[in-house]
């Protein structure tokens, strides 16, 4: 009876051993997504032209109820640096949602040439080319349409700060034409009585082709303003 029971816990450390030697990764193996010399990925951030070249919309993806504020904004040996801090949150929404902040270009950038912009949050950091502006000049308070990397569309319009227009609808009508239906707003909506830029994100099908001259038509019931997407 003794040797049996011998036998059989020497069977189950063999069993053990095999299990262990299945689960550690063989020498010079580095672990999915670990080891010392592993890099996290940046995280996605765009960036485009917007009010004619005076402002750039940066676009970061995450949180919706946990959204980067704006720290500083400096030019730098040639390249604009934005730096984001996180938003002080007990908690944050667990879904992902593109996010725009619009930040002022720095004294002495030349909006007509390429530049590049450094995205920074907290440790990581994202260099994005952004292509010289080749659109015209912006009137005060009119409202435009810029790309911030290839699928999204800012559209700036003017309003109240507190009462943002909600995308109800997006449809590419052809190449040439993108046009925006917006939410009708409740009845009972309060809004705060400012003028201040209202950036709207318009997130095209990745199907979906249009060229990046196109215009851009939007309006609560029907297309009632175009402006050309710059």
């Amino acid at each position: 009876m003794r040797t049996r029971l011998i036998v059989a816990l020497a069977g189950s450390f063999v069993v053990l051993a095999a299990l262990a030697a299945c689960a550690t990764p063989a020498a010079g193996d580095a672990a999915p997504g670990g080891g010392a010399d592993a890099v996290a990925p940046a995280p996605r951030v765009d960036a485009g032209w917007l009010d004619g070249g005076a402002t750039i919309g940066v676009v970061t993806y995450g949180s919706s109820s946990c959204r980067p504020e704006v720290s500083q904004v400096t030019a730098e040996d040639g390249v604009i640096v934005v730096a984001l801090r996180e938003p002080a949150a007990d908690a944050c929404t667990d879904d992902l949602v593109a996010r725009a902040l619009e930040v002022p270009v720095p004294e002495g950038v030349d909006a007509s040439t390429d530049q590049r912009v450094r995205v920074e949050l907290e440790d990581v950091r994202t260099d994005i080319d952004l292509p010289a502006y080749a659109g015209g000049p912006v009137e005060a308070y009119a409202p435009s349409a810029s790309w911030i990397g290839d699928r999204v569309i800012a559209l700036r319009t003017w309003g109240s700060s507190s009462c943002l227009p909600v995308v109800e609808d997006t449809r590419v009508a052809s190449p040439a034409s993108v046009v925006v239906r917006f939410e009708t707003p409740p009845a009972d909506q309060v809004c705060t009585m400012d003028m201040a830029p209202q950036l709207t994100l318009v997130q095209l099908d990745p199907d979906a082709v249009v060229d990046r001259d196109a215009t851009l038509s939007f309006g609560v019931l029907d297309a009632a303003e175009t402006v050309p997407i710059r």
